[in-house]
């Protein structure tokens, strides 16, 4: 005894459609760019940019750090200075004021530190 099937056949799985996924990546790329973007200003003071320069270790207590701050000409802008020790930690420390009136500074600092250092550098800009 023998069945033949009529006109039914087995079901078609589901065609999923190219424009959902093109969606999804644009959608996914644009999160990534943002995120990107973000991530890069972190921690940033927008307008405010510090520069280390050079440092040089002198000698077991001392460190010559050369620097840069670039602001707008009308803010005052307060900045550290610090000389660390292989594990960052913060050996010494100086506050120093960029002045309304200039677009920034160039200078020279001497950071006297309680033990050798193994770097220095300019950080932590605000504006007054």
């Amino acid at each position: 005894m023998t069945t033949s099937v009529s006109g039914a056949e087995a079901p078609a799985e589901p065609k999923r459609g190219r424009l959902g996924l093109v969606v999804i990546g644009v959608v996914t790329a644009v999160a990534a760019g943002g995120f990107g973007i973000l991530a890069g200003h972190a921690g940033q003071t927008p307008g405010i940019v510090p520069q280390t320069i050079t440092y040089e270790v002198v000698g077991d207590t001392t460190v010559k750090i050369d620097y840069s701050v670039a602001k707008s000409k009308g803010d005052e802008v307060r900045c550290k200075i610090d000389a660390y020790d292989e594990n960052f930690a913060v050996l010494a420390e100086k506050e120093i004021v960029v002045p309304a009136g200039t677009s920034g500074v160039t200078r020279a600092d001497t950071l006297q530190t309680p033990r050798r250092a193994t770097g220095a550098r300019v950080k932590d800009c605000r504006k007054v």
